[in-house]
């Protein structure tokens, strides 16, 4: 008991970093401020900071590049089946619950950040529509921007739990249903545009409204293509 709550300074000092990576919205891959500036706002040295950066690579939360600095992992700390889902044999029902669970989180997130994003952060989501719709553009594939503009969303909404939840959500459908190259292409880019501008215009019914519209068209894809690949399966 003692050891867990006379925690030593830089495991301190980890915690409060993390925290700033989810506080501040810092998706992956996103470069965090050097030693110098997080031992100011943290108010300890650069030697704990350095401490700190240790243990949170360790825990697969940030990366360290030589000569470039740290970034956000993509991994984000998060294990390989942090909600248990490779568990679950009828992969068919796991499908559609995890679609039915993002209906009921992903409209009230979006609602949320039309309330709650900093301009900063909607300038973000800007630029990441605008990489989404030119992979489209290019005819590359598109899921990880797709992925990262929903996870974005939810970091708006100032809810961090949802932010670490959506990958792992997004991902176990991904490796379920294997249609990635049979995306709904234009109609996703159009509801992505339609979510981006009521949450610019701050109106959060809007954006709930069509986060709920596209979040209902991919889940009749998805089945609809589950059915023609594995018919009767589930």
């Amino acid at each position: 008991m003692e050891k867990m709550v006379h925690r030593s300074l830089p495991e301190r000092t980890a915690d409060a970093i993390s925290d700033l990576i989810y506080r501040e919205n810092y998706s992956s891959g996103a470069k965090l401020p050097g030693e110098t500036e997080l031992a100011t706002r943290l108010e300890v040295s650069r030697n704990t900071v350095r401490q700190a950066i240790r243990i949170l690579t360790e825990k697969q939360v940030v990366e360290v590049r030589r000569g470039a600095g740290t970034f956000v992992s993509l991994r984000r700390g998060l294990s390989d089946d942090v909600l248990g889902l490779s568990l679950v044999s009828d992969k068919k029902k796991l499908v559609q619950d995890l679609l039915e669970l993002r209906l009921l989180i992903e409209p009230r997130m979006a609602a949320m950040a039309a309330e709650r994003a900093t301009a900063a952060e909607i300038a973000r989501l800007r630029e990441m529509f605008a990489e989404m719709k030119a992979a489209w553009e290019a005819g590359r594939n598109y899921f990880e921007q797709d992925m990262e503009f929903h996870t974005y969303i939810a970091g708006c909404s100032g809810n961090l739990v949802v932010h670490n939840l959506l990958p792992s959500i997004q991902q176990a459908i991904l490796l379920q249903e294997n249609v990635t190259a049979r995306r709904l292409g234009e109609r996703t880019v159009e509801a992505h545009r339609r979510i981006l501008s009521a949450i610019e215009n701050r109106r959060g019914c809007q954006a709930h409204d069509a986060m709920t519209a596209h979040l209902i068209q991919n889940r009749e894809r998805i089945l609809q293509l589950m059915e023609e690949d594995h018919p009767g399966i589930g």
